[in-house]
């Protein structure tokens, strides 16, 4: 009976298809205290003309906008999808209204050409955090985990969910900033240059690896609770830095 309820839950509640607020608040904080001061600079005056002016907090723009007309063209830019058996994402995965992968390209080169476009600057930055969350290189059938059951200490709730946000808010990051300086301060200058290396389809297919062993313990309505916490704990976090890093570069490349 309780399966049942939860997969009711699930099936009348509408998909989520975004890394939560905090991860994309987390994501872009730390890639704005890992730029130069330079590319400080050019982030502030970049956003004085957009709905938000602090980078960390426009970084959730994308979403705010995303069900209004003038911007449903993105909604689908958000994430990749994979069939069920496959273990890897390519460009040939986008649709014709494309996806994430080839959103990140598109939101880059209108950058590149207008340094003053604080639009393509947030989905940028917006897109590379989705990009590391594991859900967002997913499986189409069932809405990239938006349609699976469990219970996340006792509350409905499905596996996009619970690595959107509901991690990151058990773990303490809604409440506590402090934890956002301890993350950056874990990350060694050897790691940064590490996950400097590749493109985005090489971190694309990191979230698609991840996403594959999620599911090889997923079974429908099971409980997750502290344990589940303390064994994804390190996957989230990294994916956490190993955004903000990319990001951090992608953006002094681009307003340098």
């Amino acid at each position: 009976m309780r399966i049942v309820i939860a997969a009711m839950l699930l099936l009348l509640s509408q998909p989520v298809f975004a890394f939560g607020k905090t991860g994309h608040q987390l994501v872009c904080d730390l890639a704005y205290q890992l730029v130069n001061s330079d590319t400080k600079l050019k982030l502030d005056t970049l956003l004085k003309p957009a709905p938000h002016t602090k980078f960390a907090n426009a970084c959730s723009w994308p979403d705010e906008v995303r069900s209004q007309e003038t911007f449903k063209w993105s909604a689908p830019h958000h994430y990749v999808n994979m069939a069920r058996g496959e273990t890897a994402v390519s460009l040939q995965h986008c649709p014709a209204q494309g996806c994430i992968l080839s959103a990140i390209s598109d939101m880059q080169q209108r950058l590149a050409q207008n340094p003053a476009d604080w639009q393509a600057l947030l989905f940028l930055a917006h897109h590379i955090a989705d990009l590391h969350q594991p859900l967002h290189v997913s499986f189409a059938d069932d809405l990239g985990g938006n349609r699976t059951a469990v219970y996340f200490f006792g509350l409905p709730n499905n596996l996009h969910g619970v690595w959107d946000f509901a991690l990151l808010k058990q773990l303490g990051y809604e409440t506590e900033p402090a934890k956002a300086n301890a993350l950056l301060a874990q990350i060694s200058q050897e790691q940064r240059l590490a996950w400097q290396q590749g493109d985005v389809l090489g971190w694309a297919n990191e979230s698609a690896s991840i996403t594959v062993e999620i599911y090889q313990h997923y079974k429908p309505g099971m409980l997750l609770d502290e344990a589940y916490v303390r064994q994804y704990q390190p996957v989230i976090e990294q994916r956490v830095q190993q955004a903000a890093v990319r990001l951090a570069m992608l953006l002094e490349l681009l307003l340098q």
